[in-house]
C-alpha cells in the first residue's frame, strides 16, 4: 500500500490551529458549502486542525467582533475570514498560509455595478481598484472586502477592541472591513493580496438580467453596424446603375 501524501506534510512538525470564521444569516449558499468540505478535508489531511466556527445573526458588527474573540480563545495559530457567498479552491488556507505573512486576502468581483474587484490600492479612491492579474507576486492594498482574509490571530492581541465599527472617512461611509485593516495598518501591518489565487475565487449571487449586461451592448453595437452597412450598400447600388445608364447612353 502505498504512503499517503498527506503523511509528508511540512505541516506536521508543529500542529498547527486553524479557525474559520464565516458570518451568515438563515442560509449560506450551496456552492460555499461545497467549497468549504473540500478546503477543510484538504487542510485536515495536511495535517493541521482545523476549526469552523459560524456566526448566525443579523449584525454583521457584532458577528465578526465575536469571531474574533473565539478565535483568539481557542488560540489558534491562523484565522481564516469567509463570507458564505464565497467559492474558492480546496488549496486556498494552505496556499495563503504559506506566504507565512500577518495578512494575506485573496481578491474578487463585487456582485454589483459597476462591476471590479473589492480591492483598492487606495482607500477613498473606488477608482484605483485591483483587477484580478496573474502574477507570482504580492500586492499590497489598503482595504479589501474581508470574503477571503487569512490573518495570525495574534495580531488581534496588539489592537484595542473594538475591532470592527462603521467610519466616516473622506466624505464617505467605509465599512467594518475597511475600519479593521486601518487600525492594522496604523499598527504597522500591511495588507497583501496572492494575485494568482484571487483569479480563481468566485463571488456568489444572483443577477438582475436587463439590458445593462455587456453582451447585450456588444450585439446593439453589431446590429446598428449590419444595419449601416446595409443602408450604404442600398445606396450605393442606385447611384451604380444611374452610371451605368449614363455610360450606355453617351
Amino acid at each position: 500500500m502505498s504512503k499517503n501524501i498527506y503523511d509528508l506534510s511540512a505541516w506536521r512538525a508543529k500542529l498547527t490551529k486553524l479557525a474559520i470564521l464565516v458570518p451568515c444569516r438563515e442560509y449560506v449558499y450551496s456552492l460555499f458549502t461545497a467549497a468549504l468540505t473540500e478546503l477543510v478535508k484538504t487542510t485536515t489531511m495536511a495535517g493541521i486542525d482545523v476549526h469552523v466556527v459560524y456566526d448566525q445573526s443579523t449584525i454583521l458588527l457584532s458577528q465578526r467582533e465575536r469571531l474574533a474573540k473565539q478565535a483568539l480563545a481557542m488560540k489558534a495559530d491562523y484565522c481564516l475570514w469567509l463570507d458564505s457567498d464565497m467559492m474558492f479552491p480546496s488549496t486556498t488556507a494552505m496556499r495563503l498560509m504559506a506566504h507565512n505573512k500577518d495578512i494575506v486576502c485573496g481578491n474578487y468581483m463585487k456582485r454589483s455595478v459597476p462591476l471590479q474587484t473589492v480591492a483598492y490600492t487606495e482607500r477613498g479612491n473606488w477608482s484605483e481598484w485591483l483587477p484580478l492579474e496573474s502574477q507570482e507576486e504580492l500586492e499590497e492594498v489598503e482595504g479589501i472586502g474581508m470574503g477571503c482574509v487569512m490573518m495570525k490571530t495574534e495580531i488581534m492581541k496588539n489592537i484595542e477592541p473594538p475591532f470592527f465599527n462603521f467610519e466616516y472617512y473622506d466624505n464617505d461611509w467605509h465599512g467594518e472591513d475597511f475600519y479593521f485593516q486601518q487600525k492594522l495598518r496604523d499598527d504597522g501591518y500591511k495588507i497583501l493580496v496572492d494575485m494568482n489565487l484571487s483569479r480563481q475565487i468566485r463571488h456568489v449571487g444572483q443577477w438582475a438580467f436587463g439590458p445593462s449586461i455587456h453582451a447585450n451592448d456588444e450585439r446593439i453595437i453589431e446590429r446598428h453596424a449590419k444595419k449601416a452597412e446595409e443602408e450604404k450598400k442600398s445606396q450605393t447600388k442606385p447611384r451604380v446603375k444611374k452610371m451605368v445608364r449614363k455610360v450606355k447612353d453617351a
